[in-house]
């Protein structure tokens, strides 16, 4: 009886360490799913992009977060995001909803001063399958120390290469790579990352985060927000002609989430949506 007992307390630790009791930790048991039912699809007739929803109060107001150049190169006053409503058990049909992302051609979002980060308040539809992800998944500077995030720890991310989807319901896909830069703090300095995974048209603006199993138990973060791709250029030089290539490097750019929590206090009242 003693032993069967001892057995049930260590079992009872045991989960306590895995599971662990913060509302933090709670959201972050299955991080993957929560981010795609977060992330979201913005289209529009000349391009196509990524975004994710975030709230800084619990549902009560919702944030979409992307990169600037998505917003920025969407012609006209409006775009569409690519909601999702669950229907019935593992059935899910899209819900489009337009946005407007100009007034007389002046932009509604806030740009952040220098990096590649765009944010505006946005009102999902109602039905709308949406995980609420709090703004304090952001990674801070400090969060980046006391979690020991280092490079080829992996980070996950999600977007709509050349505007494929996981599913007929409009899911954004899944891949991972390794962290490939060091140092990468203080991120005023470093500004912005590597990781070592391709990516393409569409994956802009795409949320880029850890697992709490990779981070050793530790709390999981939304690192940043993917900008771009690094190209490597050549040149060929015959006696009639010269031919510039571009070749991918393999490595996506990404900006340090610091930027994306600056971007959200420029919001004014106004602009939050509260």
């Amino acid at each position: 009886m003693l032993r069967m007992l001892a057995r049930l307390s260590l079992l009872s630790c045991t989960a306590l360490l895995l599971f662990g009791s913060s509302s933090r930790v709670a959201v972050a048991e299955d991080l993957n799913t929560q981010m795609l039912r977060a992330t979201v699809k913005l289209s529009h007739e000349d391009s196509t992009g990524t975004g994710f929803i975030l709230t800084p109060n619990d549902g009560k107001s919702f944030l979409l977060v992307t990169a600037n150049h998505v917003l920025d190169t969407t012609k006209g006053n409006e775009t569409t995001i690519i909601f999702r409503q669950k229907i019935a058990e593992g059935e899910y049909k899209k819900l489009p909803v337009k946005l407007n992302i100009r007034n007389d051609e002046k932009p509604l979002w806030v740009k952040h001063p220098s990096e590649d980060v765009a944010v505006i308040a946005v009102t999902p539809p109602e039905g709308a399958d949406l995980a609420k992800l709090s703004t304090d998944l952001l990674a801070t500077d400090d969060a980046l120390k006391e979690n020991q995030v280092h490079p080829g720890q992996t980070m996950f991310f999600l977007g709509y290469p050349h505007r494929e989807e996981a599913s007929a319901a409009g899911f954004p896909i899944l891949r991972s790579g390794p962290i490939a830069t060091f140092p990468l703090l203080p991120t005023q300095k470093t500004k912005t990352f590597y990781v070592n995974a391709n990516i393409f048209s569409g994956d802009s603006g795409g949320p880029v985060y850890t697992s709490r199993s990779e981070a050793s138990g530790n709390d999981p973060m939304i690192m940043g927000i993917i900008h771009g791709q690094r190209f490597v250029h050549n040149t060929v030089k015959g006696d009639y002609i010269t031919v510039k290539t571009h070749h991918q490097f393999g490595l996506a750019i990404v900006v340090h989430a610091s930027f994306i929590i600056e971007a959200i206090e420029l919001l004014k009242p106004s602009q939050a949506g509260s």
